[in-house]
Formats: structure tokens, sequence, C-alpha cells
């Protein structure tokens, strides 16, 4: 079975609460956060079927409990493994401005969990924000939440990259 994704459906609990999710036969794919937003992907479920995402929407990219394929026999839900990461808790708005301004500086991936920043795990940036008495915490933990900028192309007077603004969008299918 070779199959073709091009929309993600919707979300495990959503689906389940609207009983849209009506199988028992539930297979998992499993992608690192960092696979998360291409638009191409091909990879092999837990049960071994063949699958590809050729995702072309602008902006769409995979959570964690995404179904990606349902039917009456089969649902086709996204895992995004754990990964090893740095943990900040800010305690303040403005000590998460300026967590989110730094970080932002360098450019790095950055993730929201609830009051807490995600950052894929890098040794010298975590001796940045150490020394910079951001107080990290290293641990496996779930990257599935990235911050986004909103630049639309064209706006900001040809300045090149964007910048990340806090926003949480949570998907409601």
């Amino acid at each position: 079975m070779n199959l073709i994704i091009q929309t993600i459906i919707g979300n495990q609990q959503s689906l389940k609460q609207q009983q849209r999710l009506h199988t028992q036969n539930i297979d998992t794919v499993s992608l690192q956060w960092f696979e998360a937003d291409r638009r191409i992907i091909r990879t092999t479920t837990a049960a071994g079927r063949d699958i590809a995402f050729r995702l072309l929407k602008e902006g769409q990219r995979l959570h964690h409990d995404d179904v990606v394929y349902l039917d009456t026999q089969l649902a086709i839900v996204v895992q995004i493994e754990p990964s090893e990461v740095m943990v900040l808790a800010p305690q303040t708005l403005p000590e998460m401005a300026r967590a989110c301004y730094e970080i932002g500086n360098k450019h790095t991936p950055l993730f929201l969990d609830g009051n807490e920043l995600l950052l894929p795990f890098d040794k010298p940036l975590f001796e940045w924000l150490q020394a910079a008495g951001f107080a990290p915490v290293r641990q496996q933990r779930r990257l599935s939440e990235q911050l986004r900028a909103n630049s639309a192309p064209g706006v900001g007077g040809g300045h090149a990259h964007s910048h990340a603004h806090a926003s949480s969008d949570h998907h409601h299918h």
C-alpha cells in the first residue's frame, strides 16, 4: 500500500470527540521535529506501510497526534519523537521578552510549551544561556509548537530575514 498524503484530517483527540475516529486499527508514522514542516517526506509507518507526504499548502506543518489518513478500517497518526532539548522557564514577561529576543538573534528554532520555551539542544547555546542567567535545563521533550514569524513577503522594506513573534496557533479543525 503506497499512500500519498496531501492533507491533515485533524487532531486525534478532536476526531475522537467528534466521533469520526471509529477504528481501533491505528498505525503511526514517527517523525523527528525538524521533519514536521517539510513539504515532501517519504517514510514507512510502524506497520510497514510506505507513505509519502506531499503537503503543498503554505504554512502547513505536521503536529503530534495529527490524523493523516482515515477510513473505516484504519487511521494513520503522526508521532513527533521526543528529542534532546533545552528548556527555559522565564518567570516574568520582561525575562520572556529578553529570552525570545536573544534566541531570535541566533536564528534558532524556538518552541512554546505552556509557559516554557524549548529549543533543540546545542552545547554552545546552552552554555551561553547559562552565562546570560536563563538557567536552561537539558531534557528529553517533544518539539511540536514552533513559534513562527508572520512576515508577509514584500513587507518590511527589503529586510531579508524574519523575526519571531510569540503566537500560539492551536489547531481547531
